[in-house]
């Protein structure tokens, strides 16, 4: 299995958190991890039970630390106009509404990321380890920290596995799997 290396600044406060343009990978060693955008201190992302849009950072971050889920936030260069983002954002959570075997968390991210830097090629990336290096490429990224990763940073690198569409659609069955036992 190949792999892709983050390097990490430092770790992650809420405070820091509040302001500002991240991607979010949570569960980041976990094939697949899951992915969102957090804007301004909300969070914006799809599951496979729908949209999550708007939501306050504090509980996700309060579960973050309690459950020692490993998490990485990429902070990005706020576009030059931004005085409609999170309108643009809601737009790309919407168009998706959940996640599928055909639509990964990945979707609205990119499209948003697209849409607000003017850069289809950012569209194109089927994974988070194809869409950074497009994002390092064009220097919009401002600040990559974590949260519960100290003990897999080797001097400040992080080295995350590669997946394949094929472990998103299992982790994807799994899941639904799991949730049809629930009921």
């Amino acid at each position: 299995m190949s792999t892709y290396q983050l390097n990490i600044k430092s770790e992650a406060t809420l405070e820091k958190l509040q302001k500002g343009l991240y991607i979010f990978i949570y569960r980041a060693s976990r094939i697949p991890p899951h992915l969102g955008i957090l804007l301004n201190g909300k969070i914006y992302d799809i599951s496979l039970q729908g949209p999550n849009i708007a939501l306050g950072i504090d509980e996700f971050y309060q579960t973050i630390d309690k459950r020692k889920m490993e998490t990485v936030f990429i902070e990005l260069q706020l576009p030059v106009f931004n005085n409609f983002i999170d309108e643009i954002l809601v737009d790309c959570i919407n168009k998706y509404q959940k996640v599928s075997e055909e639509v990964s968390c990945l979707f609205p991210i990119r499209e948003f990321l697209a849409s607000v830097f003017y850069n289809p090629k950012m569209e194109k990336a089927e994974f988070i380890f194809e869409l950074i290096p497009v994002l390092d490429e064009h220097k919009l990224i401002k600040n990559t920290t974590q949260l519960n990763l100290d003990k897999k940073l080797c001097k400040n690198v992080l080295t995350l596995n590669t997946y394949k569409k094929e472990d998103i659609k299992n982790c994807i069955a799994a899941l639904n799997r799991k949730e049809e036992l629930a009921c």
